[in-house]
């Protein structure tokens, strides 16, 4: 009898022991799915460094000349920002998928940088010089956005295995997105610009008050982006882990979304005033 219930003992202990084993592996999971702290500080010291330049425009000791040379310093961490997105992304599938995106970012950055600097060098400074570079480049950001439509719809068409249409074609153009949008940093000056013209007024002033509005709408976007961005990375990092993109490119990801939330700001403000 003693000798059975050993045995009933020890037979009884194996399930639970792995019974528990198996409930304690969705905790060790779940804390490897936690947020890296190094994607809020890189957002955060990107937002510092685009709105430095920015704020040095408008400056006290600043002038009209200070608008396309801050333009131009925020056009520089676009560069930065669009390199090391491509660089630190991961998980594309063909080099058309990686080549692609950085393709038509490297389109949107040089035609914003050769609008600039004619601007620079022809001597047309100030607010108004800086709203026909951001009408060219919104065309060509416009024309980039239906290029790549277009080619990713038709590179998932070609494909001869079309599982997953719908995730490749949203990857493609999620990252096609993010590459051209983040041009539209440059542009923040421009948009400091503007709100310390039009924000003396006082929020009594009902076009101060519309112009405060846009701009509040634009940065709850922004954070809401970022704050998503977050969840991308712990719901990445519990579901499969060894295929999760770099933090970094999951950290760059609404930073260089918000580009194209600073240009449709200014635009409302532009056409508010």
């Amino acid at each position: 009898m003693g000798g059975k219930g050993g045995k009933h003992a020890r037979v009884g202990t194996g399930p639970t022991s792995g019974g528990d084993s198996r409930k304690r592996s969705p905790r060790r999971r779940g804390h490897h799915a936690a947020l890296k702290p190094g994607i809020p500080l890189t957002q955060a010291l990107l937002l510092l460094v685009l709105l430095l330049p920015s704020v040095l425009a408008r400056s006290p000791f600043g002038s009209e000349s200070l608008i396309s040379v801050a333009n131009l310093l925020c056009l520089g961490v676009a560069v930065i920002c669009l390199s090391a997105y491509s660089l630190a992304r991961g998980g594309a599938d063909s080099l058309f998928d990686s080549l692609f995106p950085f393709i038509l970012g490297a389109a949107s950055l040089i035609g914003a940088c050769y609008w600039n600097m004619i601007a620079v060098v022809s001597g047309s400074e100030g607010l108004d010089a800086q709203w026909a570079v951001l009408d060219k480049w919104v065309d060509l950001a416009c024309l980039l956005l239906i290029l790549l439509v277009v080619l990713a719809f038709g590179r998932q068409m070609l494909r001869l295995n079309r599982t997953e249409v719908i995730r490749g074609l949203s990857a493609n153009v999620i990252s096609g997105l993010t590459c051209i949008c983040v041009p539209g940093w440059i542009f923040l000056p421009s948009l400091m610009s503007h709100l310390s013209v039009d924000l003396p007024a006082g929020l009594g002033d009902r076009k101060a008050l519309l112009c405060s509005l846009a701009v509040l709408v634009a940065l709850v976007l922004a954070v809401g982006l970022c704050a998503a961005s977050w969840g991308w990375w712990v719901d990445l990092g519990a579901r499969r882990r060894r295929e999760a993109q770099s933090w970094l490119a999951i950290a760059l990801i609404p930073m260089m979304l918000a580009g194209g939330l600073v240009v449709v700001a200014l635009y409302t403000v532009h056409l508010l005033g």
